[in-house]
């Protein structure tokens, strides 16, 4: 029975429509990252915190906050350029009041992913966070009673009725309907905000308008979707990247997510591809080939990407679309199993011929005798033409000419193969993803996809996308020779990674689907999981290495350990000793902790006592990776920003300088250095428009007053 939505311009009416159907009770869902209507949701909980009588619990993940600051260096700078990069972007409201707790007590603010770092410290948000993979986020929203979702959805108003799309956020709410259904729990309401910004992306994320209950479509509410400005890629990044990029495999699979050191492979694999004299420079310089060459050789490669990539990532990244670009992803796969395993074995090509239907005959896939099943089978993957029609036993052309049925008959075959037949396959896929976040260059690229490039990145549950287990045939077919590459904040020696939390169990981030992708690069055949690792964390005295012997918290358990990368090198762990993993792990560590790790293991037998650090990974320090890219870097390669910065000229010098302060001040006496260095410095000419950005033109008391001297310093010493 067709369900006719509420349509509404005013969020008071979802309001009066909540309390109708839940009297006091909402029990709120809302997607991670973009997906939030945040004039809704802000609408919402308003309204709640005004209603003790309302007890309101909100499940979400990734509430995505316009950056502050702690300094006030930091909070001058940060407030300049939010001002002008997030505009008239509406925060959250919820988010400051968690921070000041000030939440209150009818009302529940559960998150199972942070923005990195954003609540460390914050009790609340630390005692409220739920710890699960993402493929088990919507089966726990429905067990904890969720019974209504909250979420912003793209429309396409081109035909003659609109089409919505979940856009950025298939990946729980189809998941919560279904595992509602199938548990016989009441359907959660589904309450949507339609903003013409938000790109509109096929495949599952296309609903009919009664999956609804009730669509919020008011212009004044429209705003651009939150886009994090791009993050510099320092050297160590572009080390880790390129080292990785060799551990790809042509014809294969890919999996990322955002950051400078994703960044960084994709720069590297774009490198790969296009430029193969830089890139194997880059390779010799850092004696990569040397020192994993068999590796190289068995799983990954350093040419160019003849087939290209299929990506299968639960975000769909930036770093994708600049792949795509560069014709690295395009490797189509297709939603029929065993069809997709004929093309694996290039038995079949994307070209459509007689000899496609016979190799489909004689591999048992399709009957001699055409039938109805076959017919729309063969439609559906782009073989037989859509305006093609089966009625009383045989196949019709669009005029209605009889075009046969029997392939085994040389007249029915030629027919067939002249009037049936496309060209190549249709309908293939070059990413699947569960949602989406990236740059405003990203969102205006998905903004300007034709119609049929837009059938090329579909959006999918994440129960599709980061298991094996509602389409294994078919996702195996898919999926091959897939690489998995995520980052880890620490690595012990035994293999296993801490990726999400402190060893006082402050949460960082959290789990999200890394454990999903390291666990299917086991299950699925020729594929890997690759952790990336920057080898070190802070400066000075408090420099610590990121490879420790042990450490209380665990995100990927060392029987899972597979390849882990740092600037340093690769360590292949899967499938060896102890010992070897040691070894391996030691070997890409920075060269000033080897030895307590070397010693360290060995107290405790891990290691045999005459193990010596070889001599090839004894100098690793990081002017000796610096060293070895200047070259590159003064040919215009390995940059800080590849693809595009969000950050104007006056803005980056200003980065600089504040990011040199905060290096001067990684202990007291050199904080009472700088100070002094400080007090008797004075502007230049060309300072005064940084000076004035800064809101330094008057300063106000001793503070204000030193912070000014403080950044002029630096800004002598960095411009």
């Amino acid at each position: 029975m067709h369900r006719m939505p509420l349509f509404t311009q005013d969020n008071q009416d979802v309001l009066d429509f909540l309390q109708q159907k839940l009297g006091n009770n909402w029990q709120i869902g809302t997607p991670l990252g973009i997906g939030k209507p945040n004039p809704l949701m802000n609408a919402l909980y308003h309204h709640v915190v005004k209603k003790p009588d309302i007890v309101m619990s909100l499940f979400t993940a990734l509430s995505l906050e316009v950056p502050k600051g702690d300094s006030l260096l930091e909070q001058r700078f940060l407030s300049a350029f939010t001002s002008r990069y997030f505009k008239d972007y509406p925060e959250l409201a919820y988010i400051e009041d968690i921070k000041k707790d000030r939440v209150p007590k009818h009302i529940h603010l559960k998150e199972f992913y942070f923005q990195s770092g954003q609540f460390l410290g914050t009790p609340s948000a630390q005692q409220n966070y739920i710890s699960c993979n993402y493929t088990h986020v919507a089966r726990d929203m429905v067990n904890q009673g969720i019974n209504v979702i909250v979420q912003m959805i793209a429309v396409d108003r081109q035909g003659e009725k609109p089409r919505y799309s979940l856009s950025c956020n298939p990946d729980l709410t189809l998941d919560v309907i279904r595992i509602a259904a199938q548990k016989k729990c009441p359907r959660p309401l589904v309450i949507a905000m339609v903003n013409e910004s938000l790109p509109f992306l096929e495949g599952d994320a296309v609903v009919a308008e009664d999956f609804f209950d009730v669509i919020v479509d008011n212009p004044a509410d429209y705003f651009e979707p939150y886009a994090p400005p791009a993050r510099p890629i320092s050297v160590v990044d572009h080390s880790i990247g390129l080292h990785v990029s060799t551990l790809i495999q042509d014809n294969g699979t890919l999996q990322i997510g955002i950051g400078s050191l994703a960044d960084a492979v994709v720069y590297s694999s774009i490198l790969r591809h296009q430029q193969q004299t830089d890139y194997q420079a880059a390779l010799k310089a850092l004696n990569i080939k040397q020192r994993y060459g068999q590796l190289i050789d068995q799983h990954g490669g350093d040419a160019p990407f003849q087939d290209g990539l299929f990506a299968a990532s639960e975000m769909f990244v930036e770093g994708f679309m600049h792949l795509f670009k560069a014709g690295v992803i395009k490797r189509k796969v297709y939603e029929d199993a065993e069809i997709q395993q004929l093309l694996n074995e290039e038995q079949i090509t994307e070209d459509v011929s007689a000899l496609t239907l016979t190799t489909l005959v004689d591999q048992g896939i399709i009957n001699q005798q055409l039938t109805a099943q076959a017919v729309q089978r063969l439609q559906h993957v782009g073989i037989f033409k859509d305006c093609l029609s089966f009625s009383n036993g045989t196949l019709y052309d669009a005029e209605g000419n009889k075009l046969g049925h029997d392939l085994n008959k040389p007249k029915h075959l030629k027919r067939i193969t002249s009037h049936a037949l496309n060209q190549q396959l249709e309908k293939g896929a070059v990413l699947h993803a569960a949602f989406f976040l990236g740059s405003k260059r990203f969102y205006q690229f998905l903004r300007d996809l034709s119609d049929n490039e837009r059938q090329l990145f579909l959006m999918t549950p994440v129960s599709q996308i980061n298991q094996l287990y509602r389409s294994e045939a078919i996702d195996r077919a898919q999926r091959i020779n897939a690489r998995f590459i995520n980052t880890c904040m620490k690595v012990d020696l035994t293999g296993a990674a801490i990726s999400d939390t402190l060893k006082n169990h402050q949460v960082v981030s959290g789990v999200g689907g890394q454990y999903n992708f390291v666990a299917m690069a086991h299950a699925l055949y020729h594929s890997r999981s690759i952790l990336m690792l920057k080898s070190t964390h802070g400066s000075g005295k408090q420099r610590e290495s990121n490879i420790v012997w042990q450490y209380p918290e665990c995100t990927i358990p060392r029987h899972l350990r597979d390849i882990v990368v740092t600037e340093y090198g690769i360590a292949d762990l899967r499938g060896e000793s102890d010992e070897t993993c040691i070894q391996r792990l030691i070997c890409i560590a920075d060269s000033a902790f080897q030895e307590d790790l070397r010693t360290t293991a060995i107290k405790y037998g891990k290691l045999r006592s005459d193990w010596l650090i070889p001599a090839a990974y004894q100098n690793n320090t990081p002017e000796a990776i610096g060293q070895a890219l200047k070259p590159l870097q003064k040919n215009n390669l390995f940059g800080a920003f590849p693809f595009g910065q969000d950050f104007t000229e006056q803005e980056q010098q200003i980065i600089q300088a504040l990011t040199w302060l905060k290096k001067q001040q990684s202990s007291r006496w050199l904080t009472l250095k700088l100070i002094a260095s400080a007090l008797f410095v004075s502007a230049e000419k060309d300072m005064q428009p940084l000076i004035d950005m800064m809101q330094f033109q008057q300063t106000r008391g001793f503070q204000e007053k030193l912070m000014r001297r403080l950044f002029i310093r630096a800004l002598k010493k960095t411009c």
